[in-house]
C-alpha cells in the first residue's frame, strides 16, 4: 500500500468521528509522520470529494456551539482561527450570530441551578458564567437583567 493511500485512509479515520478543518487534517497527518507531498496530495483528494471543506465546517462548528454551549461571536471567532478557518470564512459563517440570544441561551440551562441565590451571589455567577463564553459586559449585563425579570425577581432588578 502506498504512502498516499495510507494517509488517505488515515484521513478517514480522523473525519469519521467529526467533522474536521483542513489544517487540523492536515496536523494529523503530519503527526502520523506523512511528507508534505503526500498531505497535499491526501488533502486535495479529500476536497474534490467533498469529504473536506472549510466552509462546511466552520457552518457545523458555529451550529453545533450555538445549540450545545452558547458562545460569543469573539469566542467563535477564535476558536475558528486556531482550527485555520480563514477570515473571510469566518466572517461570513458568523454574521447570523446574535451575541444577546445565544447569551441567553448560555444561562438557561443554570438558572434553575441558581434560583435561590441571593442578588449579588446570582448576579456575580451569570457575569462570570458568560464572560467565561467570551461574552462582554454590555450583552453580560443585559442577559443578567432579563434573567432576573424572566425568572419573577423583578424586585432585585439593578
Amino acid at each position: 500500500m502506498s504512502d498516499c493511500s495510507k494517509a488517505y485512509n488515515q484521513a478517514i479515520r480522523f473525519l469519521a468521528t467529526r467533522a474536521r478543518s483542513i489544517k487540523e487534517t492536515e496536523d494529523n497527518l503530519k503527526k502520523k509522520g506523512y511528507d508534505t507531498q503526500v498531505i497535499d496530495l491526501t488533502v486535495s483528494t479529500l476536497k474534490q470529494e467533498r469529504l473536506l471543506d472549510d466552509r462546511d465546517f466552520a457552518a457545523l462548528f458555529v451550529e453545533s456551539r450555538e445549540r450545545f454551549r452558547p458562545k460569543s461571536r469573539f469566542a467563535l471567532k477564535y476558536e475558528l482561527r486556531k482550527k485555520g478557518i480563514s477570515d473571510d470564512i469566518i466572517q461570513e459563517t458568523l454574521t447570523e450570530v446574535d451575541d444577546f440570544d445565544a447569551a441567553l441561551r448560555a444561562v438557561q440551562s443554570k438558572l434553575s441551578q441558581w434560583q435561590n441565590l441571593d442578588s449579588e451571589a446570582f448576579k456575580k455567577k451569570v457575569m462570570n458564567h458568560l464572560r467565561n463564553r467570551g461574552f462582554g459586559y454590555e450583552v453580560s449585563i443585559t442577559t443578567y437583567r432579563t434573567s432576573l425579570e424572566q425568572h419573577h425577581r423583578p424586585e432585585e432588578y439593578r
